[in-house]
């Protein structure tokens, strides 16, 4: 997934662009928003760039990208994919594994999707790496609502807002990519600003 093909929230691809090229990337972030806005479709963009081994601009094949296109990077983790709850035991494995050196790449990523799924024994166990992560580590959480996302983990974090998609480009998606014929207004307000309630 490249940042071109990812609808909304330009700003925020922009910013983390920007980041990438300037190599001024953090150790840790909080993607904020509504679910279903592309939150985890641009940490995973945002993921490639940071590991890929060239600084290029899109659809690059060095042996990073293709890996991660491939599906098997091994400096790459996502944790939590389809959002269920997260138990201490995750988080261990994680905090195990990130001080290991990255393999291909010259740094490690880790996405840990719908975060505020984290047990308090799992985020409280989760606390130390935020504070002490390895150098070549960056790890990205992702929430739709931080109210049960303990302060100190907030604290730790580059909290990064995310928008609703904008009315016209979530209708334009409706009719070209998902085949509704006749989307009314009322239909349109029930989508919520969010590609992942219109699907």
């Amino acid at each position: 997934m490249e940042f071109k093909n990812i609808i909304g929230n330009t700003e925020v691809k922009e910013y983390l662009i920007k980041s990438v090229k300037q190599k001024n990337i953090l150790h840790s972030y909080l993607f904020l928003g509504t679910s279903g806005i592309g939150k985890k479709l641009i940490a995973k963009a945002f993921a490639k760039k940071i590991l890929c081994l060239q600084d290029s601009e899109d659809d690059c094949t060095c042996k990073s990208c293709t890996c991660f296109d491939g599906f098997n990077h091994p400096d790459f983790y996502l944790i939590n994919e389809d959002g269920e709850k997260i138990k201490v035991d995750e988080i261990r494995e994680i905090t195990e594994k990130v001080i290991e050196q990255p393999i291909v790449s010259n740094k490690k990523v880790y996405i840990v999707n719908d975060c505020d799924k984290m047990t308090k024994e799992a985020q409280n166990c989760f606390l130390k790496t935020l504070e002490e992560p390895p150098e070549f580590a960056t790890i990205i959480l992702i929430s739709s609502n931080e109210n049960v996302i303990l302060n100190t983990i907030k604290s730790r974090c580059m909290s990064i807002k995310f928008k609703n998609i904008d009315e016209k480009e979530l209708l334009r998606y409706a009719k070209e990519e998902l085949g509704y014929e006749d989307v009314s207004a009322n239909l349109l307000n029930s989508f919520n600003g969010s590609i992942g309630k219109a699907i």
